[in-house]
């Protein structure tokens, strides 16, 4: 695992209200001439995508930014926080950039997430 921990300035976990997951497909599946198909599991170990969202200040939205630049090259190295499901610590990564959305001096901070080795 990792040693790039999530800012502990920053909320711990995710919203979970609007919190959406999405289990990865991990099976592959043949046609047969005739008969069922047959299936296979494709990997020993699958990961889990996480939509959700946490609120910010201004300055928290830029330790956000500066973390998010420096310290996990742009969201492209992994980093460990709390899984907004059951609370344990573990591995995740940026699947895509943040979105940011100004809400009446708050930053609403959308993210997607991928959970390593779900």
């Amino acid at each position: 695992m990792t040693n790039i921990t999530w800012p502990s300035s920053l909320p711990q976990v995710i919203r979970l209200e609007g919190l959406s997951t999405k289990r990865k497909s991990n099976v592959i599946r043949t046609q047969m001439d005739a008969g069922p198909q047959k299936a296979r599991r494709r990997y020993t170990a699958i990961t889990k995508e996480f939509t959700g969202s946490v609120v910010l200040t201004e300055a928290q939205r830029e330790l956000l930014e500066d973390w998010y630049q420096n310290m996990i090259g742009d969201g492209a190295l992994r980093f460990v926080m709390k899984d907004p499901q059951t609370l344990q610590l573990a591995e995740f990564r940026f699947l895509e950039d943040y979105d940011e959305e100004s809400n009446d001096g708050l930053w609403i901070i959308t993210m997607k997430l991928e959970k390593m080795n779900a």
